[in-house]
């Protein structure tokens, strides 16, 4: 048996003092004990002869710490690999002492070069002065990266954004920030954004290479913000804003302020002003005024307190005439405790009912025989709790076999639909709403094999059991908070519907959601 005390006293005094033998015994114990180990690298830190070997004259010594610091990029896995591997070679090879002494001493010589260098560059991160703080990360959801000078970190709450620094956002990923001026972004998913540059007076310049950006922008005493994309500059004085930016344009929706859309290829101009939308491509610039929706092709019936109608102080309620293809108002009259607050064009529902009779028939005949439907409504429960299931929405005859319909009970939501289907119906999806923040904005897609429930224009459920069209509709009246009878009540306030004969895509849902939003001043 060996002394391990005395042979790592001999190792210190003299590298080439111990047999192959006795080597052999110390690199066992210093596998058996790593606090051994440690005293025994931190005695070899300290050694004159190691700062000798280590001196910057040293031949291919730069290109040597070149790879140690690859080695530390690669992280702590590979730098420990790489001295498994050596640890290896010096126990398992049985060479002249001379070669195995030379072994050992090149194990320790890389294992205190590694933590040499990586104590070098954490010492210089730490005093090399860094950039100011230009805004504070507010809200971190999903995978964000922050990247800057070839390194990259995960975005966390509460952190730091220096100039110059890239921002990558995942897709369904986002990240909210803060500028001390109170000006706010939020950067959604699938994005990439360039925060600032060095310059100083530029810190208030965002590039956008692709993505989504919302800025709420606050005065700014040094002039405009400027958001930079592959198509256009967008500068932005005090305003409320969302950025839509692909490989084919820039979208830009205000809605609060004036901001000014340039296009870059031409340097043309145009000021889009609130509940306005710009875009600009390398080949056109253009602006038109938001509306909801967004397309009229293929609406069916319309309810909405965006509009009036012709000469009279009411919210639009038109239905699609199906014979002539276009737009007529049809009339929707309260039934019992069923309210209309002018102030807002929004209808209460107390126990009472809507109720259109005219409008009924033409939505039978426009939708009837097709195998799409989309519903889209705003409304607020005056409960999560109302027991039910209590009817929203339907299109029903009066022994309540409706062709459609939306129900509540308590915080669950269910939309049935009729289709020709021979399989046996599907009980109707239900949707619990966790969060009860209102209004609540629904959107129910259909088509053959495909029924799918968005919120605010996010997909939130997904059904594929439901098949076939809708030829076996029957007609009667569309009813809102009741079911066509007046029972089943439902208690609320209604603000808003659509019905269309067609399937909306996952991208027109998310822009009526927003065009809402805009218009009806809830920002973006």
């Amino acid at each position: 048996m060996f002394d391990i005390d005395l042979l790592t006293h001999r190792y210190l005094e003299d590298r080439d003092n111990l047999s192959v033998r006795e080597l052999d015994a110390l690199i066992a114990a210093l596998r058996a004990d790593p606090e051994l180990a440690g005293r025994l690298r931190d005695q070899l830190l300290l050694d004159d002869l190691l700062a000798q070997k280590l001196t910057l004259d040293r031949r291919n010594f730069v290109a040597q710490v070149e790879q140690r610091i690859a080695d530390l990029n690669r992280g702590q896995t590979e730098i420990s690999r790489q001295t498994a591997d050596l640890r290896s070679m010096a126990a398992s090879e049985r060479m002249g002492p001379g070669l195995a002494r030379w072994r050992w001493t090149g194990l320790m010589l890389a294992l205190s070069l590694v933590l040499i260098v990586g104590s070098s560059i954490l010492a210089v991160r730490l005093l090399v002065p860094h950039a100011p703080a230009i805004a504070t990360v507010t809200d971190v959801i999903g995978t964000v990266a922050i990247e800057q000078n070839g390194e990259s970190e995960a975005a966390e709450k509460d952190g730091a954004l220096e100039a110059g620094q890239r921002i990558v956002v995942s897709r369904g990923a986002s990240i909210a920030l803060k500028y001390e001026d109170g000006t706010e972004l939020k950067i959604k998913g699938d994005s990439a954004v360039t925060m600032g540059s060095e310059k100083p007076e530029a810190i208030k310049q965002i590039r956008i290479e692709r993505g989504e950006i919302v800025a709420n922008i606050k005065p700014q005493l040094a002039g405009a913000m400027r958001f930079t994309t592959p198509h256009a500059v967008a500068v932005a004085p005090m305003s409320l804003l969302r950025l839509v930016v692909t490989d084919e344009s820039t979208q830009l929706d205000v809605s609060e302020g004036k901001v000014q859309l340039n296009r870059i290829a031409d340097t043309r101009t145009i000021p889009v002003a609130a509940n306005e939308s710009g875009m600009a491509s390398r080949d056109t610039l253009g602006f038109r005024a938001l509306t909801w929706p967004d397309r009229r092709d293929g609406l069916a019936y319309l309810f909405s307190p965006l509009e009036s109608a012709k000469e009279e102080n009411k919210p639009l309620t038109v239905v699609r005439n199906p014979e002539t293809r276009s737009l007529r108002v049809t009339p929707l009259e309260p039934h019992g405790a069923a309210s209309l607050l002018e102030s807002r064009w929004f209808y209460e529902l107390n126990g009472g009912y809507l109720k259109s009779t005219d409008a009924g028939p033409d939505i039978f005949k426009t939708s009837r025989g097709g195998s799409e439907l989309t519903l889209e409504a705003v409304f607020s429960p005056a409960s999560m709790e109302q027991t039910g299931p209590a009817r929203i929405v339907s299109l029903a005859t009066e022994d309540d076999e409706p062709d459609f319909a939306l129900d509540q009970d308590g915080s669950d939501f269910m939309f049935c639909l009729k289709t020709d289907s021979k399989t046996a119906a599907p009980s109707p999806p239900r949707v619990t709403i966790n969060t009860p923040d209102t209004p609540l904005h629904l959107t129910m897609t259909y088509r053959n094999g495909e029924l799918i429930a968005y919120r605010d224009g996010m997909e939130i459920a997904r059904s594929e059991d439901l098949l076939g069209s809708l030829a076996t509709w029957r007609p009667g009246p569309l009813t809102v908070g009741a079911d066509a009878s007046g029972e089943r009540s439902w208690r609320g306030i209604m603000e808003a519907l659509a019905l269309y004969n067609r399937c909306l895509e996952p991208g027109e849902v998310a822009r009526n959601a927003r065009n809402y939003r805009l218009l009806a001043g809830r920002g973006m």
